[in-house]
Parts: structure tokens; C-alpha cells; sequence
């Protein structure tokens, strides 16, 4: 019986383990009696080097490490809209239901709401020939935003089950597919994704379209594309962040992904606080019904931020 990987050294958030080949690189791991999340970043065949997301402090030597067989992955579905994670898709909102104010270390909670029901319509039946994303079911995730749940990328085939109208949760299998080998793959409202693997595009659309600020100076001086890119960049104090909190409030988009990695956790605390409290003026209800929010903030650990 293979013996059970223990952590022979710990420096900082990196934490290595000896004599074991049962680790593949970018897998990812827990790591000590705690269970804290970590990734494995170096292979030799003398030792695997381990980088740990959460506080090392108090890990000691001889712990275990538990392999889990895949890579770090973050879970896609309904449920992400009015939520705040960390860097690694970790509620925070639960984190805190179940710490308190000061979020401890290693605990696990559903990233997505598991029990929520949500109002599906199936749109295809059995037979019908989907490829890598088309549409098989949409629900309203919320008043302002009607989600697609779509087939995979790499993946392909005929539906063989195909559930009725309803409410289900996102776990729940709504369509069962079965591809050219003759597999059969079922179908959730979600998907697991590996987040180092850029989610491919069947082709690039060129940006022809203006993106509305709802700030003049720039829209008229410094306009942006739609699925472009612009950089902010200024001193300390220099309204950087403040002018992203105007552009998130008053820009165009349908939906908002607001990323604060290294913020100060107090302004990520008002980016919160307002986007709550903002009407959105397309809607008339609260901004954060289209509104996502990553909190990597300064204290977080510099490697949660890379990922």
C-alpha cells in the first residue's frame, strides 16, 4: 500500500514533499491537517515542490498532503452574478457565514449555491446534434440576466436524454450527450473549468463598436472598443480606482466583472457597499444583479493573486 505523502519542508507558501510520485504538475492539492488549498508547481525526481493559496502559519512538517487527481479548476454556472469571490472562486460571502468576520484557513463551502432552484427551459430534444457551444438550456439567473447553459468546448454529439421545462439546481443533469466514440456525457447547468486554460473562441470579432463609459471626457478624448483593452495608468491617489468604480457604474456592458487584485480591502469594501446600493438605470434594481466581484486584496496571499 502506497504510503501517504507528508510535507517534508515549509518556506513561506511553498511547501515541499519527499520520496512520492503521485503528484502531476499544476494539480491541485490539499495540503496539511487543515486541508488548505495549494498547487503543484515543481516536479523532480527527489521531491514536488507545492504552492499553498491560503496562510501556511502553524503547518509543520510531517502533515499530509492529499492529491485530488486535477488540475485547480473553477466551477461555471448560474449563481456566479451577485456573488464576491476570491482570486481561487471561493464565496466569500459563505466564507464569512461560516468564520465569521476573519476567514479562517482550509474551509470548504460550495462555490455555487447547490440547493438554489432555478427556472430552466430545455431547448433541444432527443436527437438533435449540438456542437461545442450551442445553447441546450437558458434560466433567468437573475431579473436583469437570462443565462445560457452551453455544450462544452471539445465536445460534440447527439442528445439522447434531454430533461422537461422545471426548476432544477445546478447540479442536477438536464441532457445527456453522446459523442462520434460512442461516450455518453451528461449535462448540468455547470461546468468545471481549469483555470489555466484559456477558454477557446471559434474566431475573433473585430472591434468596430464603441463602448460608452458614461464618462464624456472619455468617451471623447480616449474612447475604448468594444472588446478592447485600455490601461489606467498614475501615481498613488491618483483616482485609477475610482475612475474603474465610474466606468463599472455607467459603462454600456451587459455585465460586469470587476477584478480587485491587490486593492486595498477597504476599497474593494466600497465597491461593494455602492454596487449594492446603485440603481442600475437599465433596470431600475440593484447593479449587482449584473455584477460579479473578485477580491484578491492586498493581504491576500501574492500567489492567490497570480491565479
Amino acid at each position: 500500500m502506497m504510503q501517504q505523502p507528508v510535507i517534508y519542508s515549509v518556506n513561506g507558501p511553498v511547501v515541499k514533499v519527499r520520496d512520492t510520485d503521485v503528484f502531476s504538475m499544476m494539480e491541485m492539492v490539499y495540503v496539511g491537517n487543515r486541508r488548505l488549498i495549494g498547487e503543484v508547481i515543481g516536479l523532480t525526481d527527489l521531491e514536488t515542490t507545492i504552492q499553498v493559496y491560503e496562510s501556511t502559519s502553524g503547518l509543520q512538517t510531517g502533515e499530509p498532503v492529499e492529491p485530488t487527481g486535477a488540475p485547480m479548476s473553477v466551477t461555471l454556472g448560474p449563481g456566479i452574478l451577485t456573488n464576491i469571490f476570491d482570486g481561487i472562486e471561493r464565496p466569500l460571502r459563505a466564507l464569512e457565514e461560516a468564520s465569521g468576520a476573519f476567514i479562517g484557513d482550509g474551509i470548504a463551502v460550495p462555490i455555487l449555491d447547490t440547493e438554489k432552484e432555478y427556472d430552466v427551459s430545455v431547448k433541444v430534444k432527443v436527437g438533435t446534434m449540438m456542437q461545442p457551444g450551442e445553447a441546450y438550456a437558458s434560466c433567468p439567473e437573475t431579473s436583469a440576466i437570462l443565462h445560457l447553459c452551453m455544450v462544452p468546448p471539445h465536445l460534440s454529439g447527439k442528445v439522447v436524454f434531454a430533461a422537461k421545462d422545471g426548476k432544477y439546481r445546478i447540479n442536477d443533469e438536464i441532457i445527456r450527450l453522446e459523442d462520434a466514440a460512442g461516450r455518453v456525457h451528461s449535462l448540468t447547468l455547470c461546468q468545471k473549468w481549469p483555470i489555466r486554460r484559456p477558454r477557446p473562441a471559434a474566431r475573433r470579432l473585430p472591434p468596430s463598436r464603441p463602448m460608452i463609459t458614461g464618462q464624456r471626457v472619455l468617451d471623447t478624448l480616449f474612447p475604448i472598443a468594444r472588446g478592447g483593452t485600455a490601461a489606467i495608468p498614475g501615481g498613488f491617489g491618483t483616482g485609477k480606482t475610482m475612475t474603474q468604480h465610474q466606468i463599472a457604474k455607467w459603462c454600456d456592458a451587459d455585465i460586469i466583472v470587476y477584478i480587485g487584485c491587490g486593492e486595498r480591502g477597504n476599497e474593494m469594501t466600497q465597491v461593494l457597499e455602492e454596487f449594492t446600493a446603485l440603481n442600475d438605470p437599465r433596470t431600475g434594481k440593484s447593479l449587482m444583479e449584473r455584477t460579479v466581484l473578485i477580491a484578491n486584496t492586498s493581504n491576500m496571499p501574492v500567489a492567490a493573486r497570480e491565479a
